[in-house]
């Protein structure tokens, strides 16, 4: 409990912290009090006396302390697991196997077109000047191509933003130790 003085008549009232932010009525005179927030109402004595708010402070550097050891553990998780995701990616990126490549492809154009008679050719240039040459979608290669260097750019991006846990990790490791020294 924290004591609160009376606007009215400075006469403390007894306050707790669930009602930070609310209104009471004073107990000496009956008028309104109105609560500050919690942050201003841990600003003021206790009614328990100094012993009791010097066992808060105690417990609110403990976790201070105990801070840089919860934000080691989550950077450390993190890393893990982003490092697990850029292995997954890696692995994807390793097993996608491409039947052919753009290189074959061009190649087996000109293969096909010294086997095509004159006339053919003519023919064909003639339907490419009237439709044009839009593909309706991409070469099936093409595809599996521009996905295995998804997964190979997502396994970069993954491996470092692991690195940046690590660290990070090592730095608040070391603030710890220092501190907690």
């Amino acid at each position: 409990m924290y004591l609160l003085p009376c606007p009215h008549c400075e006469v403390p009232a007894a306050v707790s912290p669930a009602r930070a932010g609310d209104r009471i009525a004073c107990p000496h005179c009956g008028q309104e009090i109105a609560v500050p927030k919690l942050g201003e109402l841990r600003q003021l004595p206790t009614a328990e006396g100094d012993e009791t708010a010097e066992k808060s402070n105690a417990r609110a550097a403990e976790g201070r302390a105990n801070r840089p050891t919860v934000l080691f553990t989550a950077l450390g998780l993190l890393a893990a697991g982003l490092f697990l995701a850029a292995a997954f990616c890696a692995v994807n990126w390793a097993t996608i196997r491409i039947p052919m490549t753009t290189e074959a492809h061009i190649e087996e154009f000109h293969q096909a077109y010294q086997e095509v008679s004159s006339a053919q050719m003519i023919r064909e240039w003639e339907e490419i000047n009237r439709n044009g040459v839009d593909l309706p979608a991409m070469y099936q290669y093409r595809v599996m191509e521009l996905d295995k260097w998804a997964w190979l750019r997502n396994a970069g991006l993954f491996s470092g933003a692991g690195l940046l846990a690590v660290i990070g990790a090592v730095f608040v490791g070391r603030s710890g130790r220092a501190s907690g020294a």
